[in-house]
């Protein structure tokens, strides 16, 4: 799958289990789920390798600053939010412990260590430390991620170390199917983010 295929499925899957039910859980989870649909593929090992690892922080990067866009626009709560719930010190050594570790996979096979359910539950608790609201966002990102990359032609490991695969071999990762897949997450990521923040202005009005 390609990076919007990720990003939409990951975004869309986030809205749609998580049910936030305030403009700050949407922020969130949405800006979580969308680094960590895209984390795994730091370990893309073809030529364009550096322009895929600068994309994902691009968007790492971009995800962080419209969280503290709307947090000062609109005063979400979310600050007040990371306060009781984390420090500046976890954050900053959960950050360094996630690059160690997107390092250590940058250097694995492709669709190994980073598309695996242990790097799954490493990822997920290191950003538990570093901020516990973010995570349910961003695992659900990330499985989506793996989870997508099954109906590929290539096998995940996803109990890495083991050398055992799966993949369904439905479609190629910039096919028709996955074309189909990224338009139509983000169909349902936009419905249901229109009838959530629907919902968010007729409780903030006393109408519901």
């Amino acid at each position: 799958m390609t990076g919007k295929t990720h990003l939409a499925i990951g975004t869309a899957a986030a809205v749609c289990l998580l049910h936030p039910g305030t403009p700050m859980e949407w922020v969130i989870g949405t800006a979580a789920a969308a680094v960590g649909s895209v984390i795994c593929d730091v370990d893309v090992s073809t030529s364009n390798s550096h322009e895929k690892l600068n994309q994902i922080s691009a968007l790492t990067v971009l995800a962080a600053a419209a969280v503290c866009f709307l947090e000062f626009r609109f005063h979400l709560g979310i600050l007040r939010n990371f306060n009781r719930q984390s420090s500046w010190f976890r954050l900053l050594t959960g950050f360094l412990i996630l690059l160690a570790i997107c390092t250590f996979g940058k250097s694995r096979p492709h669709r190994s260590f980073m598309h695996s359910i242990p790097c799954w539950i490493l990822l997920s608790a290191v950003v538990y430390y570093m901020y516990p609201a973010l995570m349910a966002g961003f695992s659900v990102g990330m499985l989506s991620h793996m989870a997508a990359d099954l109906l590929n032609r290539k096998k995940v490991r996803l109990l890495y170390p083991l050398k055992w695969g799966l993949c369904f071999d439905i479609c190629s990762s910039y096919g028709f199917v996955s074309r189909i897949l990224t338009r139509a997450a983000g169909a349902v990521f936009t419905a249901v983010s229109l009838v959530l923040f629907l919902i968010y202005f007729l409780s903030a009005t006393g109408r519901i």
